[in-house]
């Protein structure tokens, strides 16, 4: 914790920088409508470059509680990405990742999704939309329930595929087919996954989801609803609902989730059998400062992984997806069944400043035999963006502590990121 202050004004020098005028220019001298350009010669020179350089700071004490395992990790690269004007509907896109360790120590004490220098393509692909319509195939970001870029490293996760969406982010229809992905630690699209001991490669998956808001009056209804196939591990139906109610004194909101997962294929991460239901509660308390309440239920089923927990292939020691509780530093469904609590409480003190506090509890099982880990999750962040002068870059910080009954030590992280996107 003490390392933060001298290394946040290190980086912040080191830091390359492209200007959006500079970006712009590409522009300059490209005026289209909404028809988009009308030769070969301004979709090429028409586009827009865009990206986000970055430089993370990622240490770590009694690493996922293993006693005296510290991980210290410096690295900074990103992405960069050229777009084409639109002709007749298509874009077509290419980009590029890197990253590169700044003085990293030994392996043991590196952070394996930093430890490996990436220089390689990133997003490529071809798009072509007509209204509310759009389909997109080659190398791209995907956001779905428990497949999404997670583009909170140095380098996002991307997937290889044919990615469509008729609609806007409420009221849609989606459809995605993925063959390959490529994660964290690698500029490699590969056919397997996070799950250690399973090397079988797989055909991806594939899924289909719908979504839709009304106004019931003064309040707003919105839902979605989920069917993710994973090729050899597993099936996931999916839903979430919010009905919110905006006029109301501090704006409270109600959600609701249902996930149902089981086995596909030959199961390689083992048996799946998960049932999960979860409920969460927010209050606009005060003007920018909001509050959450976020629950879930994981019902037991002894003989499948990790006590009837989810198998998500693409989330694993990634993200909590989209579980409403989850930690920050460890992933709700690799932990066990049972009952998962979070509450966040966070403030925008101004246009540039958003400050922030979390607590989780999970009260989990990993096996039918186990205790319950009883993890509490400690957690402050900040995320300054400056808009004027320096309009895209941030400072972002999270910092916390987990417990846990099954271990001797806390288990201590932080991480610190100054980012440019442009």
């Amino acid at each position: 914790m003490k390392k933060l202050a001298p290394f946040a004004a290190v980086v912040i020098t080191a830091m390359p920088l492209v200007s959006h005028a500079a970006v712009s220019n590409i522009k300059s001298s490209c005026s289209y409508g909404d028809g988009g350009v009308d030769n070969v010669a301004d979709f090429l020179q028409c586009g827009t470059v865009s990206g986000s350089l970055r430089t993370l700071y990622y240490s770590s004490h009694n690493t996922l509680f293993v006693t005296g395992k510290s991980q210290d990790t410096v690295s900074y690269g990103g992405n960069v990405k050229y777009e084409t004007a639109p002709l007749y509907g298509f874009r077509a896109a290419l980009g590029g990742v890197f990253l590169r360790g700044i003085d990293h120590p030994d392996p043991s004490r590196t952070v394996g999704a930093l430890a490996n220098n990436q220089t390689n393509f990133g997003e490529a692909y071809l798009s072509w939309q007509h209204e509310n319509f759009k389909i997109t195939a080659g190398d791209q970001r995907i956001n779905l329930p428990f497949a999404s870029d997670y583009d909170f490293r140095v380098t996002p996760i991307l997937f290889r595929g044919i990615d469509t969406n008729y609609g806007d982010k409420i009221n849609f229809l989606h459809a995605t087919k993925v063959w390959r992905y490529k994660p964290w630690a690698t500029d490699q699209f590969i056919a397997t996954t996070p799950y250690p001991n399973v090397t079988e490669p797989t055909n991806g998956m594939w899924a289909v989801g719908a979504g839709r808001g009304v106004e019931l009056g003064a309040e707003k209804l919105q839902g979605q609803v989920w069917y993710e196939s994973y090729d050899d591990y597993t099936n996931i139906f999916y839903s979430e609902g919010h009905l919110r109610f905006p006029a109301m004194p501090h704006a409270p909101e109600i959600g609701a989730q249902f996930i149902r997962g089981t086995s596909e294929g030959r199961a390689l991460a083992g048996k799946v059998d998960n049932t999960s239901y979860g409920l969460q509660f927010g209050l606009a308390i005060i003007p920018r400062l909001e509050w959450k309440l976020n629950y879930d239920h994981i019902a037991a089923s002894p003989n499948s992984w990790k006590n009837g927990a989810l198998v998500a292939p693409y989330a694993h020691s990634a993200s909590s997806g989209s579980y409403f509780a989850q930690p920050f530093f460890t992933s709700t469904e690799d932990l066990g069944s049972g009952n998962a609590y979070s509450t966040n409480l966070s403030y925008r003190a101004s246009e540039e400043l958003l400050v922030g506090t979390r607590y989780s509890f999970m009260d989990l099982k990993p096996s039918a035999k186990a205790a319950s880990i009883n993890q509490s999750e400690y957690l402050v962040y900040f995320t300054w963006k400056l808009t004027r002068l320096l309009k895209g870059l941030s400072l972002t910080d999270s910092a916390g502590v987990q417990t846990s009954s099954s271990y001797d030590k806390n288990f201590w992280q932080n991480r610190l990121a100054v980012q440019y996107d442009f």
